[in-house]
């Protein structure tokens, strides 16, 4: 296993790609992704019926030689589905994308997906073959959420928040917006922020957020700036308005009373959501405020603006299963409120992740958008010089887990984090994530990982990317990737170290690569954001694997890798064995689905030595039908079928 550790100095931006374990075969051509089809669970924007997809699988010849054809096939449901096409002339290096015939398939149905390549002097047979579990649920459209956090006093924002302002008015239909504010500075001021300073400050903690304009999409995306560049804004926002969503919600808002406002959410969860803690937020927003004098950035048009939280920043419990649900609040419009501008503001968040799964407001006010009279240029964000945040640490574990392969390459050109990979990230803000334009020179593509110092603008965080568990290498292979970097300036320093382990991830004692500041770049400091613009900024970095302890230790009396038996009897009644192997110490959890995809049960969930188990599944309390079992550990996931008979 690998582990990238780096140490954010509020810097420029480092990107990794194309990591390599074991020796380079002569011939070698591999299915790396299904690119538009994600695996596990996702949800439609329809709730019910069949929706169709032209599946693009991504194909890469990571041998040394020329390929001059290969066939590729697809394969759905052991035949529901089949295709297969011609690749011809595939130079070594290159990665290409195939689009399959259109395909039809049923909302809430299980996918069992097989992807493969046909060569004939293929010298590699074991990573031919790509199998990926796929249900898409039913769902519905979703509204995006845009939580900003800016202030006043920053000549950032006064440069950048016309243009966001402008994003959400002509997107106010499909776009929710809240801004929180805050002081700049020890002496700064905010009077949106000192007419709530607590709650202000607890949704900046959430999200650890310290640098003015911070924009946050649907709690895991960031908004790059300047927001000029409409593609900043419109990236992330066309990512997540095309995802479906697992339930609707409306907003209603009732004057009441004279001085308040009852607000009635009504949310509908059509399939019980997955684990986790879901807090409804509702929030009191002013649409528009006119202020000339206040502001020191010079800003005096200001757009929905964080008033209040109800019933408090930590929201109302979620039930997850499913069902409609109405909450009803009513709270007190305070006289500094222009009771005209004043909306409700609704969303339901999952404090396990910080992911909106949607959110509605009680109205849409569309403006003829005033321009402010002052612009100024910056290129960074402006920090807070604050004290006293004391940020709600929280360790994110990001880890895919239903595509099984047996790749000793990583091309990060599917869905990111890869099968088997985490990632551990102490705030719950900026980490590495995966980037579309730029991509390492071993292996073509057009994607990387980046980690975002540019805008990490907490300096000294820690985050740490791992792979997954590596078999069968030997003393006579290496280990490769490509990275590139680009200095700030000489004082932010960033910093990357890449260790070994050899018992499955719980040490780290082999250090394979320290370096940061000046000796990490590969390209010229700049202090615009930095991506690679060619090959000539990109370096690649190799490291023999002789003399690293155990990393060809496996006992022969262990397995040679992981392994799913068809369950015995089958079908069965009551009770049926599981039988399963794997090679090294691995985390591992067995779950039982039903044809909806839903989860009956999980025999087993925790840490194994490496060996061969068996388990024994009684079905007491299930009906007869068709079932599936899962073994999942830290890179490699397999599905079986099973029959149960009554």
């Amino acid at each position: 296993m690998l582990q990238f550790v780096t140490y954010n100095g509020y810097g420029n931006n480092l990107f990794i790609d194309n990591i390599l374990t074991g020796i380079q075969p002569e011939t070698d051509v591999t299915v790396t992704s299904i690119v538009n089809i994600p695996y596990d669970t996702t949800y439609s924007v329809f709730q019910n019926g069949t929706d169709t997809v032209s599946p693009v699988v991504s194909v890469a010849n990571i041998g040394r030689s020329f390929v001059d054809t290969v066939r590729v096939h697809l394969i759905l449901n052991s035949g529901q589905y089949s295709a297969d096409t011609l690749i011809t002339s595939l130079f070594s290096g290159t990665t290409v994308n195939i689009t399959f015939n259109r395909l039809t398939y049923t909302i809430g149905s299980p996918l069992y997906f097989k992807a493969y390549t046909s060569v004939n002097t293929d010298s590699v047979r074991s990573n031919d073959t790509l199998s990926q579990y796929s249900i898409i649920l039913p769902g519905f459209k979703r509204n995006v959420l845009f939580e900003e956090f800016t202030s006043n006093a920053s000549p950032s924002c006064a440069n950048n928040n016309e243009e966001l302002d402008r994003f959400i008015n002509t997107n106010i239909q499909s776009v929710t917006a809240i801004k929180y504010h805050f002081p700049l500075g020890v002496s700064g001021r905010d009077t949106f922020y000192s007419a709530n300073p607590q709650q202000n400050s607890e949704r900046s903690r959430y999200y650890y957020g310290q640098s003015f304009p911070t924009t946050i999409i649907d709690g895991r995306l960031f908004a790059v700036i300047p927001y000029g560049d409409s593609l900043n804004l419109y990236g992330p926002y066309f990512n997540r308005l095309n995802k479906g969503s697992p339930l609707s919600m409306s907003v209603s808002d009732e004057r009441v009373n004279g001085d308040s406002i009852r607000t009635t959410v009504s949310v509908n969860i059509l399939t019980t959501l997955q684990q986790g803690n879901y807090r409804l937020r509702i929030n009191a927003v002013e649409r528009y405020i006119r202020d000339t004098i206040s502001a020191s950035n010079g800003e005096t048009n200001f757009y929905d603006v964080f008033r209040r939280l109800y019933p408090d920043s930590n929201g109302i419990s979620v039930p997850a299963t499913a069902g409609n649900y109405n909450f009803t609040y009513t709270y007190y419009r305070e006289p500094s409120w222009t009771d005209s501008m004043i909306y409700t503001a609704a969303f339901i968040q999952n404090d396990n992740t910080k992911e909106v799964l949607n959110c509605a407001k009680g109205r849409n006010i569309v403006f003829n958008m005033i321009r402010n009279p002052v612009k100024i240029s910056k290129g960074k964000s402006d920090i807070s010089q604050l004290g006293g945040l004391n940020p709600l640490n929280r360790k994110v574990l990001l880890s895919s887990d239903s595509i099984q392969t047996s790749l000793n390459i990583e091309l990060f050109e599917s869905f990111f984090p890869p099968a088997g990979w985490k990632i551990y990230n102490q705030d719950g803000y900026i980490t590495f994530d995966q980037y579309s334009g730029a991509n390492g020179p071993t292996f073509g593509g057009s994607r990387s990982v980046i980690m975002d110092f540019f805008d990490y603008n907490i300096p000294g965080q820690k985050d740490s990317m791992y792979s997954k568990i590596y078999t069968r290498l030997l003393n006579s292979d290496t280990l490769r990737f490509d990275y590139a970097y680009a200095q700030y300036n000489s004082v932010n320093i960033d910093s990357l170290i890449v260790k070994i382990s050899t018992d499955g991830g719980l040490t780290f004692p082999t250090e394979v690569f320290r370096k940061g500041g000046l000796a990490l770049a590969t390209a010229p400091q700049t202090t615009g954001f930095f991506y690679p613009l060619n090959n000539s900024q990109w370096r690649s970095f190799k490291f023999s694997l002789s003399g690293v302890v155990g990393v060809n230790g496996l006992s022969e009396n262990l397995p040679s890798g992981y392994k799913l038996m068809q369950n015995y009897p089958n079908p069965f009644n009551p009770s049926t064995k599981i039988k399963y192997e794997i090679p090294v110490n691995s985390s591992v959890t067995i779950k039982i689905y039903d044809v909806k995809g839903s989860i009956v049960d999980i025999p087993v969930n925790k840490k194994q030595n490496a060996g061969v188990y068996e388990i024994e599944f009684r079905a007491n309390d299930l009906s007869s039908g068709v079932y599936f079992y899962q073994l999942i550990t830290e890179g490699f996931t397999e599905t079986k079928k099973m029959m149960l008979i009554r």
